[in-house]
C-alpha cells in the first residue's frame, strides 16, 4: 500500500465530497478526512477544513484535475445555448 498526499484542503465537508467524487470518477482512490462534529456543526466553520488525500502516485493527475475542472457544458453534453 502506498502513502497518501494532501493535495486540497475545502472550507466544507460539501465541496470537499464534491472534489472527491470528480477525482474518484477519474479513477483515484481519495479519502476526505475532517471533523463537522457528526454534522452537529456542519454549517458553521469551526474545523480548520476537510482535506483530501490520494495515493502519492496519483498526485500529480489529482492537483491537476483540481486545479483545471471541465467547464459545465463537458460534464453535461449540454450546450450554453438557449433553445427557443
Amino acid at each position: 500500500m502506498s502513502a497518501a498526499v494532501k493535495v486540497a484542503i475545502y472550507p466544507t465537508q460539501t465541496e470537499a465530497v464534491i472534489a472527491a467524487e470528480y477525482l474518484r470518477a477519474n479513477g483515484i482512490v481519495v479519502t476526505v478526512m475532517g471533523d463537522n462534529a457528526g454534522g452537529a456543526f456542519s454549517g458553521l466553520t469551526l474545523s480548520k477544513g476537510f482535506e483530501i488525500y490520494v495515493p502519492n502516485e496519483d498526485e500529480a493527475l489529482a492537483i491537476e484535475l483540481l486545479e483545471n475542472p471541465p467547464e459545465p457544458d463537458e460534464q453535461t453534453g449540454e450546450s450554453n445555448q438557449a433553445e427557443y
